[in-house]
């Protein structure tokens, strides 16, 4: 597939905000999947050879948009693509979220992590859901796309670990305490998604995690991104890009995860 570049927004020194368009992806995407994208429009330039692999993180009738923190080469090629610039990307990949109706919904996300559940917000709130958002970071740098949320949330909790900005701590001190939640939906860094799932677990709440593992093919065949389940009495592998990157949080073997 290939889209024009609606926009590429510079939101600080580490984050920026692009909208591609395309009316026939937008039509087969659901919340929680993920695309595999060329990070530089020139055909001719064959590095980096690898595309890499972004969550969706909102859509409307034209086009989607992708949030991306600059961590590598890839990403930093991004940051110099101009309006109206065509890029290349594949079809939506992997299994997403499941989305329930009539209940009290906790979104917990962490920095970058974030950018799936915006999308999953809309759809959620479209089902008659309660929705509260857990939003954390280190820094105020790390808090983006508080006002779109607001469209979808009934209530946002922000925490930021140096105080910066809402209040000061991790978030998974901010929803650990007494509270109604019918079911979790989580993605950020590994350790705040495993104090979740330990939350989850402790109060018998239903949770599912959006990992975001090492992708190099998206289809499964490189074996790139494994995770391992605990199933009964055996450990099992599988592909995050294919049978993921949404699992039920209290299948993974977290002890097994980088990071």
């Amino acid at each position: 597939m290939e889209g024009k570049i609606v926009f590429n927004k510079r939101l600080n020194s580490k984050y920026y905000y692009m909208k591609i368009e395309n009316r026939e992806f937008v039509k087969k995407c659901k919340p929680g999947q993920f695309f595999m994208m060329k990070t530089q429009i020139f055909d001719y330039i064959i590095d980096p050879l690898l595309r890499r692999p972004f969550g969706i993180c909102d859509v409307d009738d034209n086009g989607f948009t992708l949030l991306y923190l600059i961590v590598g080469k890839g990403t930093n090629l991004l940051t110099n693509i101009k309006e109206g610039s065509i890029i290349k990307f594949s079809e939506p990949l992997g299994n997403g979220f499941k989305l329930v109706e009539s209940s009290k919904i906790a979104l917990i996300g962490g920095g970058v992590g974030i950018a799936p559940l915006l999308y999953l917000a809309k759809e959620l709130k479209k089902k008659n859901n309660s929705i509260v958002l857990y939003y954390g970071g280190k820094s105020k740098d790390d808090i983006h796309l508080v006002d779109e949320f607001k469209k979808y949330c009934d209530k946002i909790e922000i925490s930021t670990e140096d105080g910066s900005l809402g209040k000061k701590g991790r978030i998974t001190t901010l929803f650990d305490k007494e509270e109604i939640i019918d079911k979790i939906y989580c993605c950020g860094p590994k350790p705040m998604m495993k104090a979740t799932v330990n939350f989850a677990l402790k109060n018998k709440i239903n949770i599912e995690v959006s990992l975001d593992e090492k992708m190099a093919c998206g289809i499964g065949a490189c074996l790139g991104c494994i995770v391992y389940f605990k199933e009964k009495d055996s450990v099992v592998q599988k592909r995050c890009c294919v049978e993921g990157p949404v699992f039920d949080g209290t299948k993974i073997d977290w002890e097994k995860l980088d990071g």
